[in-house]
Formats: C-alpha cells, structure tokens, sequence
C-alpha cells in the first residue's frame, strides 16, 4: 500500500514546536507516511521548513490551507498551529474532502467544533483529535487491570490533583493566549482537558458534573521568550483555579482540583488516585501532561486484603511526545480505534458543561 500522503500546518523551522517535536520523528521514519505538503503563514516560511528538516523533494511548500488542499499528494492534512487558528485552517482541508488529524481542542467552542464535525460527515471524511493520552501504556494497563484482571473490584472513586502549569502569576510571550478564554485554550481545556479525558477513556464519562472555576491571579506577568525581561502585564480572563466533581457511571465518586502554576518542590505535578472495593491504583506524574505526552510516571496498587503494595510495571517503546503521537498515526493508518472528532465534540460538551455549572451554581450533563 501506497504512503498516506501528510500535509502539515505549522512546522516552524526554528524547532520547538508541537509539531516538529511530536509529530515530526514519528512521519520521518514511518513507512506509512510520507510528508507531501507544508503550509505556514507564507510559502517561504514553509519552504525553509522543508529545507531545515531535509524532507524530499516530493514535498511542496504551500502559503494557504486551500492550496495545499488542492493537491493530489496530500490524503491527511495535520493541524499543529495554536487553538483560536483551527476552524478557518481546517474548514478548506474538510472541503477539499481531506481526512484530518487537529491537535486538542478541535476549535476554540464547542459551536465551532460541531460545525466542524459536521462538515466532516457531510463529506465523508476521516477524523482524528490529538487527545493521545488515550494511546498511553499507562492508560492501556491500568485498563486491563480494571477491565481485564479486575484486581481492584467495582471502582469507588476516583480523585485527581493537578498543578496545571499554565495558571501561575507570570508566563512568557509565546504562551501569552493562554490566559484569555475566549481563545479556547487555557488551562481548563488543555492540561486539565488532556488528563481528564485520559480519565474519562478509562473508568467513562461523569453523569454531571458541579464545578467550581475562579481567577486568583488576575493580572499576569509576561516576560520575553527568554524569560530575561518583563514585556507587559496583562489581565486573565480564563480559570487558574479549578475543582470539579461527579458520578461515574457505576455511581463511583470523581473528583478533581487543578490550580494554576508549579507543584510544591518534591511533590508531583499530578496524582490520581483509583479506589476499588479490593485495592487502589496510583498514577503520579512530575510533569502536567505526563500522560498525553508519554513522559516518566511511577503506577502503584495496593491490595487492601493484604496491604501490600507493589510496582505496576508498563511498556514503554517510545517515550515522550512523540510516543502516544505515534501510536495515533498507527492506528488510524491501521484501521485501529483512535479518536474522532464525534470524541472532540463530546470533550468540548464537558468543558461548557464545567463552564454552565460554574456560571448557575447546578449540576450539569454533557453526555
């Protein structure tokens, strides 16, 4: 079978972004793909992408999602520019009747993201949301253990705390977006969104959700790139403290607290906390997307009969970004489960669920 021919859509050639960091190693040395197209804010910007990364000469330097679009090489167009971008950049790839793949969120609301989708089933076309977490070994055997070996018994709860990174009292220029909810992506929907949705694809949905949201550091610090001087100080819009909770399915407790900024030294930037009628799992992560971006997690369970405690082990073949990056691309090459943008819409129906019930003080459904 012939490569899936890739179209990306922000590959910076400076290095550092998503797209270059996560997606990149995978597309380089995969016999399932071959990289076509690259469209950024100009064909020449595009073009040094090209250049820097030594792609072949098969892939084409685009300056507009429609011209890229347009071309016969490109099967999958992949969307890794910034939240408030994602609508306008992909409507022209779902008209030309391209299968996409957008990183998490799928648009800016959840108005825009179903309109997407509906776009998408109009024409036919495949979809994939980047909520990797999903395809995370630590996802895939604590789900087994649950599911599979039921070690734990029937689940009782489920807790979570995160140090969500993106809510401290300063940030740099780039990351500058961030704070403003109006632009969907914060650290509600991002790293809270990533994590929870992990959750939720393991233990399922919360049957409504009562959730509290508030702004504790208004005005906010933003420094250079480097960090080496203060630009300006702009005033948040969006949530940098969050606490949300909920049934599961089973009538099991869910529970979580994110709060904007650095874990406490020592302590880890998230834990999460499975309780069963015969043990409990915990998940602790030193960094915030541990899970969405395969980075170093420690997973224990203790048998309440005995009290033991022990190491659950997990393999990991590819770790960091693009470790659960990867096995998307896998799966959806292989005809495997991944998920959709039916999944992103859903995700986005829990973050104005947890929006709606902050605003009326009630409990409010999604599913």
């Amino acid at each position: 079978m012939a490569p899936i021919g890739v179209g990306i859509i922000g590959l910076s050639a400076a290095g550092g972004s998503w797209g270059a960091s996560a997606h990149l190693p995978y597309l380089k040395d995969s016999a399932k793909y071959k990289i076509t197209g690259v469209c950024n804010s100009s064909t020449e910007s595009s073009q040094k992408a090209i250049d820097t990364y030594g792609f072949s000469a098969d892939a084409k330097a685009y300056g507009s999602v429609a011209e890229m679009a347009a071309s016969s090489d490109v099967d999958l167009v992949v969307c890794a520019v910034r939240v408030d971008r994602h609508y306008e950049a992909m409507k022209p790839a779902l008209e030309a009747g391209k299968d996409c793949f957008v990183e998490w969120p799928l648009a800016s609301n959840v108005e825009q993201a179903t309109e997407l989708l509906q776009i998408a089933e109009r024409k036919g076309v495949k979809t994939m949301i980047g909520l990797q977490g999903q395809m995370s070994p630590v996802i895939s055997r604590i789900k087994a253990i649950i599911e599979k070996d039921k070690a734990i018994g029937r689940i009782t709860g489920s807790h979570v705390s995160l140090a969500g990174m993106l809510g401290g009292k300063e940030t740099i220029e780039p990351m500058e977006y961030l704070n403003y909810a109006e632009t969907g992506g914060n650290m509600l929907v991002i790293p809270f969104g990533h994590l929870y949705d992990s959750i939720s694809y393991t233990l399922g949905e919360l049957q409504e959700v009562s959730s509290t949201l508030s702004i504790q550091h208004p005005d906010v610090v933003v420094k250079s790139a480097d960090g080496s001087k203060i630009v300006k100080t702009v005033r948040r819009t969006a949530a940098d403290h969050i606490s949300m909770s909920g049934l599961l399915p089973n009538g099991a407790q869910s529970s979580a607290v994110v709060y904007g900024g650095q874990a406490f030294p020592g302590d880890p930037s998230f834990l999460w906390r499975i309780e069963g009628e015969k043990g409990v799992i915990q998940v602790r992560g030193d960094q915030p997307f541990a899970l969405s971006m395969s980075l170093d997690m420690n997973v224990q369970m203790q048998l309440l009969e005995t009290g033991d405690v022990k190491d659950i082990e997990f393999t990991e073949d590819k770790p960091g970004p693009p470790g659960n990056v990867g096995r998307l691309y896998e799966a959806f090459a292989d005809g495997q489960y991944y998920p959709d943008w039916k999944w992103a819409v859903k995700r986005h129906a829990w973050v104005d669920a947890l929006y709606k019930s902050n605003e009326t003080g009630k409990r409010v459904s999604y599913v």
